[in-house]
Order: C-alpha cells, then structure tokens, then sequence
C-alpha cells in the first residue's frame, strides 16, 4: 500500500505536523499484527519513519533526510559534445 497526502500547510507547518501524521497512524497499525514501514516525508525534505517488524521497533531516519522515492519532476539532464 502506498499513501500519498497532499494539503495546503506551509513547508513550516508540514515540518511541525509531520511527527502528529506519524504517531497518528503508528496509533493505528501497532495493534495490527503486521510488519509495516511508514514514512512522512515533507516539502522541506524532513523524514520521519516508524517501521515495525519481528525483530526491529523505531528506526530513526537521520535529520534532514531526503527522499529516495520516484520523483515528480526530472532533474535537468546535461549533454556534452563528443
């Protein structure tokens, strides 16, 4: 399952609220008896994960992570002359 959340908070605001998203739906799945990686990734490039698992709990995403998923718009691509 993939979710993608769209909404009209600021870069700021995205960054504030990103930690509540992740408990929120943490609060959700936990009980289920499930392994699961959930993943909150805002306009700022802030992360902030929670995954699940037999053998692991949190796995924290460093600071400032970037996202490594698809991207929504191509980086330029450059062409040398041979």
């Amino acid at each position: 399952m993939d979710i993608h959340f769209v909404s009209t908070l600021t870069p700021e605001d995205e960054d504030r609220y990103a930690p509540m998203v992740l408990a929120a739906v943490k609060a959700i799945l936990e009980p289920m008896p499930i392994s699961y990686a959930v993943r909150v990734v805002t306009a700022n490039g802030l992360a902030v994960q929670h995954t699940k698992s037999d053998e692991a709990e949190d796995v924290p995403a460093p600071t400032g992570s970037r996202r490594t998923g698809p991207r929504l718009v191509s980086p330029a691509v450059s062409r040398s002359s041979a």
